[in-house]
């Protein structure tokens, strides 16, 4: 019989738990990186999914609700032909885009108000909103009758709600310097902006920075930027940027004059607005990026007004002289003289163009 020393056994014991050690921690290392990859899995597949939630709000139906109809191919519900469908109101409810802006303000609009009251014989009350799909809501269910949407919301408002765009503001220059006709202008473009020190120099250095976008379906808050950035540089929200919704251009600005977002795309006349008002200060901020020119706001009735009333309401509208109105102070900025008829088929093609890169976007993804 061999005797073992007491060496010995110890030693056997230490190369055993040694081995069994190895195996766990290969076992472990197998888990963690097991844990691991489904972690990258989890969270790009919720990426995909954010990302694709965030492109399906952007994207609008393509085309009218069943109720509408469109005999004349104007991409705008007709004026209902039978009479028992026509809205008749006793009192017109008349709002502007539905935010906290102080252009949102029932004395800026006073005046316009008091001009369509005049022409149609109606009394017209107005409505202060601050939430878009209340605003879409009151229209579709007959509870607004006279409003103004952002251009990046007119095509849901026109598709969804039965909203008819009949005209815009901006200016008119009726001559040049030659004595030459020279058509009506209107219209703003969509600026990135930074911090006026920022080191972001180009649109590929937003990799990794935090952009503000004012909400889904802003066209210039927006649509418009993120779709750039998908398309120009092959940057996806989430995956190549961080990014929050700051609610309204006014915060958008804000918050990268504060420092708190890195850049933000914002529509060129509120941005004038604000400098024109000292809210900011021009040297506070610079232009990264500047888009082609994107048609404004949209003024516009609901469809199933008879199209006397929509033609006086027009009316009221083009003819209105501006000259020592409220109105004319809060749109001085941006050169906004007054309102111009607009073609929403021809003048929003740009903006239904942006949608549809949205729609093609949240199919990539899905």
């Amino acid at each position: 019989m061999v005797e073992l020393t007491g060496a010995e056994p110890s030693g056997f014991v230490r190369k055993r738990m040694i081995a069994a050690l190895a195996v766990i921690a290969a076992l472990a290392g197998g888990a963690s990186y097991v844990a691991s990859s489904l972690q990258q899995q989890a969270q790009q597949e919720l990426v995909e999914r954010t990302v694709s939630n965030v492109f399906s709000n952007m994207a609008v139906t393509d085309a009218l609700d069943e109720v509408y109809q469109d005999a004349n191919g104007d991409l705008i519900a007709d004026v209902p032909e039978v009479e028992a469908l026509l809205a008749k109101p006793t009192e017109l409810v008349f709002s502007f885009i539905a935010s906290e802006d102080s252009a949102n303000n029932a004395e800026v609009w006073q005046a316009a108000t008091q001009a369509i009251a005049e022409k149609t014989g109606l009394p017209v009350t107005y409505l202060r909103l601050e939430d878009s799909k209340t605003q879409l809501a009151a229209l579709r269910n007959g509870r607004l009758h006279v409003t103004a949407f952002s251009s990046g919301t007119v095509p849901a408002a026109v598709n969804q709600a039965g909203f008819a765009p009949i005209c815009t503001i901006g200016s008119n220059k009726n001559n040049n310097d030659n004595g030459e006709n020279v058509k009506s202008e209107f219209g703003y473009t969509m600026q990135f902006i930074v911090k006026a020190d920022s080191p972001i120099k180009t649109l590929g250095d937003l990799r990794k920075r935090k952009i503000a976008f004012v909400r889904p379906r802003s066209n210039s808050g927006c649509k418009a930027a993120m779709i750039l950035l998908w398309e120009k540089q092959g940057m996806q929200p989430e995956r190549d940027y961080r990014w929050y919704w700051s609610y309204s251009h006014n915060e958008s600005i804000a918050a990268v004059v504060a420092g708190d977002a890195d850049a933000a795309p914002v529509a060129s006349d509120i941005l004038a607005r604000m400098v024109a008002k000292d809210e900011i200060k021009a040297d506070a901020y610079r232009v990264l990026y500047e888009s082609e020119r994107f048609p404004p706001v949209a003024f516009g009735c609901a469809y199933n007004l008879s199209q006397d009333l929509r033609d006086s309401i027009l009316a009221a509208l083009l003819e209105l002289d501006w000259t020592d109105t409220r109105l004319a102070e809060e749109m001085a900025a941006g050169g906004v003289k007054k309102f111009l008829p607009i073609s929403y088929k021809d003048d929003w093609a740009n903006i239904r163009r942006v949608d549809q890169a949205a729609s093609n976007a949240r199919n990539t993804l899905r």
